[in-house]
């Protein structure tokens, strides 16, 4: 008996020795390795093999290509919920904020096939977007198709020639079954959620918002939104989110709530309430926030109709033209709202307070809401662009860099509750409707290698307002890797790899 245990313990010895000196094709020492699923926050040695981690370990290691990560924290990549730039050097300037998965599930797409099509084989980071519920609306109302995202293909653009039916219209009974087949059949084609921002469309029909509701049931799918209001006054904000929490635990459907403060604004702390209310009572809600007191949108939005002064305590001079940098008049304002109704612009609407208690709330998850950074005429730029030449909110570029930076010194989460509102939280929302999200926001043997490697020293979101600083790099991500392969290695950009994949419902 004894001989058998002392055999088995020398074959483990054996087998340890033989890990330890397995050669992987990346190695990462030293790192202040932070696991939000097992709590992890010790340093350890990473081996790499393929698009996996093989393992996790204090034993020395080696491989084809080392990284000596000392002194520095390495997490799960950074997983953005809401991306709207979509384009080659919005997403260049996102990866330098450690986001190696870049979703847009507010806006989404339509047809879902379109938009997995144009990022197939260009992307640094890993994509996905849920069924657009806007653009079905789009394509009933003014005829005008998405092509996949309508961010990316200019298709608010071309519904501003057609009077912008889809956001001040009633669907008709017949359209809304339209929107029903429209939706159901994205979800089929790996549409992820369903992306509901009747922010936009405020007046839709509550029963064509609640069918989204029992669609998502009916074929195993969630909701996302950007909610009705954006106001203090009723009907507020907070009546917006109302309306989805009670769809979610209505239909049990689960349910992402974005950027909670943008619509609650001084009733944040009591939206809050609300999703950990709901929560505690069996529902699946996840809440978002970014780092920001101001926020951004195309001028033609319904928040900007008529009223708006009283609904949201701003004025002409808290808007911003992206595009110029200068602030707006009543004149400038009604011109560019007429003449260029797509065009973005940048307000401040949300007290610092607000913004403080959604970011450090432990379940509430960072989002960028990052639009497309553009140049001055509001086009896309090229790849190669450099840094600062985009235009828009700095959230674009460094929303997870400056929530690193403002959690880090506030010190009231530990790390891997910091890290866990980046990347598990969501990975951990997506894995019954997208099952290899369970391999995603972790950092652990057997999951995909999307590493993000940060100083926690000096990691900051480097972006700002002012015209030339609207897309400049965040500071501190010192190397980030995408499914195996450093994407940036020590602050440098490597242009010659393109491993992002989709993700996909069902899969």
């Amino acid at each position: 008996m004894i001989r058998t245990i002392t055999m088995a313990v020398a074959i483990g010895v054996m087998s340890n020795i033989v890990s330890a000196e397995e050669r992987y094709d990346l190695v990462i020492t030293g790192a202040r390795v932070v696991d939000p699923e097992t709590m992890l926050d010790q340093v350890r040695n990473i081996g790499i093999s393929g698009e996996e981690i093989a393992i996790v370990t204090p034993e020395a290691i080696s491989g084809a290509d080392m990284i000596d990560a000392s002194g520095l924290i390495a997490a799960p990549g950074f997983i953005d919920f809401h991306a709207h730039g979509q384009d080659p050097y919005s997403e260049k300037v996102s990866i330098f904020d450690g986001r190696t998965t870049q979703m847009d599930l507010e806006a989404g797409a339509l047809p879902l096939s379109d938009y997995y099509e144009a990022k197939a084989g260009i992307s640094l980071a890993n994509y996905g977007a849920s069924v657009g519920h806007a653009s079905a609306r789009l394509l009933l109302m003014d005829g005008v198709e998405s092509h996949g995202s309508p961010m990316m293909t200019h298709a608010l653009q071309k519904a501003g020639k057609t009077g912008n039916q889809w956001s001040v219209n009633q669907a008709t009974d017949e359209q809304l079954d339209q929107i029903d087949d429209l939706v159901t059949d994205g979800i089929h084609n790996g549409g992820l959620g369903i992306g509901v921002m009747v922010g936009y469309y405020p007046s839709a029909r509550s029963e064509g918002i609640a069918r989204m509701a029992r669609v998502a049931s009916d074929n195993h799918s969630f909701l996302t939104t950007h909610p009705r209001y954006l106001s203090n006054i009723a009907p507020s904000g907070v009546l917006g989110q109302q309306e989805f929490i009670a769809l979610s635990m209505a239909y049990d459907v689960p349910l992402v709530l974005h950027h909670i403060p943008t619509n609650a604004l001084s009733d944040t702390k009591a939206a809050l309430a609300m999703v950990d209310r709901g929560n505690a009572n069996g529902a699946t809600i996840l809440g978002e926030a970014f780092p920001y007191v101001k926020g951004s949108s195309f001028i033609a939005a319904e928040i900007l109709s008529p009223g708006w002064q009283e609904r949201t305590g701003m004025d002409y001079s808290d808007l911003i033209w992206v595009e110029t940098g200068e602030t707006l008049t009543e004149e400038t304002f009604n011109k560019y709202r007429t003449e260029r109704p797509d065009g973005f612009f940048v307000m401040e609407h949300i007290k610092e307070p607000d913004m403080m208690a959604a970011i450090l709330h432990p379940d509430i998850i960072i989002g960028s809401d990052g639009m497309p950074l553009v140049d001055d005429d509001g086009h896309s730029l090229p790849f190669d662009a450099p840094f600062g030449a985009g235009l828009g909110h700095p959230r674009s570029a460094g929303t997870f860099g400056k929530y690193l930076r403002i959690a880090i010194d506030d010190g009231t989460l530990t790390m891997p509750q910091i890290i866990a509102k980046t990347a598990y939280l969501q990975a951990e929302f997506l894995e019954p409707f997208a099952p290899s999200m369970a391999k995603r926001g972790r950092l652990q043997a057997g999951t995909f290698a999307d590493i993000t490697i940060f100083d926690p020293d000096e990691v900051n979101g480097m972006a700002g307002y002012d015209a030339g600083t609207n897309s400049l790099a965040s500071k501190g991500f010192v190397h980030v890797i995408v499914n195996g392969h450093p994407v940036i290695r020590d602050g440098e950009l490597n242009a010659d790899v393109h491993p992002g994949e989709a993700i996909r419902a069902g899969q």
